[in-house]
């Protein structure tokens, strides 16, 4: 597995997709969390509380106390969906190229490369991780200074919990991009199937379950809901941030961290049993 694992991450490291997928999303995490927000705060700062919004609960929304929230914010929308398309990338590519028989005849088992692709899809989405909490948290410091407020930066086990509850809903989206490639044998089917749910039906499924109780236990099993569930507990208000698109918490952190992680054990342990069982061409 040492050497499967190598071979993954060093194919990892040179496949343009992946740079484009996780430095797009750290720019769109950037734009979307931090710089709108500020500038929609500049244009509303002098106008009285109304229709146009609260401009103090706008910017406190930025500042470093609030970004590790404001950044999980911005999955069950957003990141989620690029976190779907970097798993796709990652697995889908080889069914496009024909390589799959050429990675097998190395040396390695079928569930072993599976499991190599996962180790270095982690460690992607790792990577892609740091980079946009690195970038949330200096652009939340600029807009401190710029606004003359104190920044005051969560905790050591707090910062480690937002990494973690970044790392896991990202790692969960990438493992159904993973599951989807391999079930379709492709990208592209298998970013548009994938998109269609977290976009579509989660949030379909999310907007019916206020008028249809029944549907409640199953919003509980869904991705966005359980990054929106994390988002809140990771909020020092507690509360979840309804004006950022698909965030509702359904579950306290314990719950919605179990289900995330079931996402990966489920959507791994599938791709290991498909590409084991049948013809990978």
């Amino acid at each position: 597995m040492n050497g499967v694992l190598q071979a993954e991450l060093l194919s990892t490291r040179k496949r343009p997709g992946v740079w484009i997928v996780g430095g797009a999303w750290a720019g769109l995490a950037l734009v979307f969390g931090v710089v709108v927000p500020y500038i929609v705060w500049l244009a509303i700062r002098n106008k009285p509380v109304g229709s146009s919004g609260d401009p103090e609960q706008l910017i406190n929304g930025v500042l470093p106390d609030r970004f590790l929230s404001g950044t999980v914010d911005l999955y069950p929308m957003f990141g989620s969906a690029l976190m779907l398309i970097l798993g796709a990338v990652l697995v889908g590519g080889e069914y496009r190229w024909g390589t799959w028989g050429t990675l097998l005849v190395q040396g390695p088992g079928r569930i072993s490369a599976v499991l190599g692709k996962a180790g270095a899809t982690a460690v992607s989405v790792l990577c892609v991780t740091v980079l946009v909490l690195t970038a949330s948290a200096g652009a939340s410091a600029l807009v401190a200074a710029l606004t003359g407020r104190r920044a005051h930066w969560p905790g050591a086990a707090t910062l480690l919990g937002g990494i973690g509850a970044v790392w896991l809903i990202s790692m969960a989206a990438a493992s159904l991009g993973i599951l989807l490639s391999i079930l379709l044998r492709g990208t592209g089917a298998a970013i548009g199937v994938g998109l269609l749910w977290l976009l579509a039906v989660e949030n379909l499924v999310s907007g019916l379950a206020g008028t249809l109780p029944a549907l409640k236990w199953l919003q509980r099993l869904l991705i966005g809901p359980s990054a929106g569930s994390l988002a809140t507990a990771l909020d020092p208000s507690g509360k979840p941030n309804t004006s950022v698109p698909g965030v509702v918490s359904v579950s306290g952190p314990l719950t919605a961290s179990l289900v995330l992680v079931a996402y990966v054990v489920v959507c791994l342990g599938l791709s290991s049993l498909l590409v084991s069982r049948r013809d990978v061409t």
